[in-house]
């Protein structure tokens, strides 16, 4: 199947960094361009957008989901670190991301096609389960733009 990771639009931290930041006018921008462009693909069986419960990333979701029409559903798993509610280490948050899109390969048919917005630190977590790679203190951080779309196909075997 695929899985488009997308990057949640820019994120308005003028009065700091916390759970619940806005997004700018620039990533509501962004986030209207990306929602035209996934909704140009008409090849796409696209099934739904799976988000991070944080108000920015729900956001982005629900812009997206303006042509897509889709079913949303939040999984905490696709948080950022979580660190005020566990001290989860780098190996973990790699760790819970592919529980996450394990959970959900096994939902949907290999034709089909899920969104998943989420942080930026995140797709390291996309990226072990494409390539079948252990998570890992070694891996990076890679920094990912304003609603930044990357396809992957992951199917059962990358688990």
């Amino acid at each position: 199947m695929r899985i488009i990771y997308v990057h949640h639009a820019q994120r308005d931290a003028s009065d700091g960094l916390n759970q619940d930041n806005d997004i700018t006018e620039l990533g509501f921008r962004d986030a209207k361009l990306q929602a035209e462009m996934l909704a140009s693909v008409t090849k796409r069986n696209y099934k739904a957008i799976y988000t991070s419960p944080f108000y920015r990333c729900k956001k982005t979701a629900q812009i997206l989901n303006e042509k897509l029409n889709l079913p949303i559903f939040e999984d905490e798993r696709l948080n950022e670190f979580q660190r005020k509610t566990k001290d989860e280490t780098w190996v973990d948050v790699q760790a819970r991301i592919t529980d996450c899109l394990k959970d959900i390969v096994d939902k949907y048919d290999e034709t089909d096609c899920v969104i998943c917005v989420t942080s930026g630190v995140n797709v390291a977590g996309f990226i072990n389960v494409a390539y079948k790679l252990k998570p890992s203190a070694n891996a990076p951080f890679i920094g990912i733009s304003s609603c930044s779309p990357l396809g992957f196909t992951i199917d059962k075997s990358c688990f």
